[in-house]
């Protein structure tokens, strides 16, 4: 049975959690409203597990190890959704606005920046569609989502719609939470990519290095928060709304169940990708 397998059997977070009752019992008891500091929850449950299950993400698809099938396909998926992102970000900044107005200008904040705020840098997927074609001589512009893609959108499209706040801010920070970890693989995947087909990673593909250098990096011009890349920032601007879920009129509850229907569904998409990209050898 091989590690992709093995993880199969047992999702990613259920695996976490079974190896961490701490975080178990604390998510529990959460849920049913015993537990309402969103600062712990945070800090010493829900980034640790992100970390941990991402670590495990990444062994999985082992990017320095594809071949340029594999690795072509983890491209053309992971590009599905940051052709959505722009538009699930306003969308959600809309249904909240009425109850949460500060959580509705953070949302805004993070779909200018993606979706391309007149006047500064273009939209974050036309930057990386551009950045494709230029370096690697990859279209993947109109690529139809393989099923496990296309659920994962659904998903998102069913969150940002919800008609509990709470839940889109735990959804939200999932998303933004899991987004440096899987910035750095796919930056792993597409320098796969191009010492494949021509030799070249890194700086040597000019277009991708700027592009991930706009999400991580601290003095990035595209950073709005002094000392976060665009990225900690996201994940830094969600987190102080669960932090502060009693300020904001959040319930953690929710906000928990949010979390979990879209990290879930996130890894459950990287385990089914991975098994998709060894049926490619």
């Amino acid at each position: 049975m091989t590690a992709t397998d093995a993880l199969t059997r047992t999702p990613l977070v259920e695996n976490y959690l079974s190896d961490h009752p701490e975080t178990r019992h604390y998510l529990h008891a959460v849920l049913m409203g015993k537990l309402t500091s969103g600062d712990d929850l945070i800090t010493a449950h829900l980034a640790p597990m992100i970390n941990s299950v991402y670590q495990q993400i990444r062994h999985m698809v082992d990017p320095g190890n594809l071949n340029q099938t594999q690795a072509h396909m983890y491209i053309a998926e992971l590009a599905v959704f940051a052709r959505y992102n722009a538009q699930f970000l306003r969308l959600a900044a809309d249904t909240v606005a009425g109850y949460c107005p500060e959580l509705a200008h953070e949302l805004r904040r993070n779909y200018l920046e993606e979706g391309g705020e007149r006047g500064k840098i273009p939209a974050h997927y036309i930057l990386y569609t551009r950045a494709l074609l230029a370096d690697l001589g990859l279209l993947v512009n109109g690529h139809v989502p393989a099923d496990e893609t296309a659920k994962l959108v659904l998903l998102h499209q069913v969150m940002v719609n919800s008609h509990m706040p709470s839940v889109i801010a735990g959804g939200y920070y999932a998303t933004e939470g899991v987004a440096i970890a899987e910035t750095e693989i796919l930056r792993d995947i597409t320098d796969r990519y191009g010492q494949l087909t021509s030799q070249a990673s890194g700086q040597n593909l000019p277009a991708l290095d700027y592009y991930y250098r706009l999400h991580l990096d601290d003095e990035h011009e595209a950073a709005q928060i002094g000392g976060l890349s665009v990225e900690a920032a996201h994940i830094e601007g969600l987190a102080q709304f669960i932090r502060n879920s009693d300020r904001y009129g959040l319930d953690l509850p929710q906000a928990v169940e949010g979390f979990l229907q879209i990290f879930n569904g996130m890894t459950d998409w990287w385990t089914q990708l991975a098994h998709r990209a060894r049926n490619l050898n």
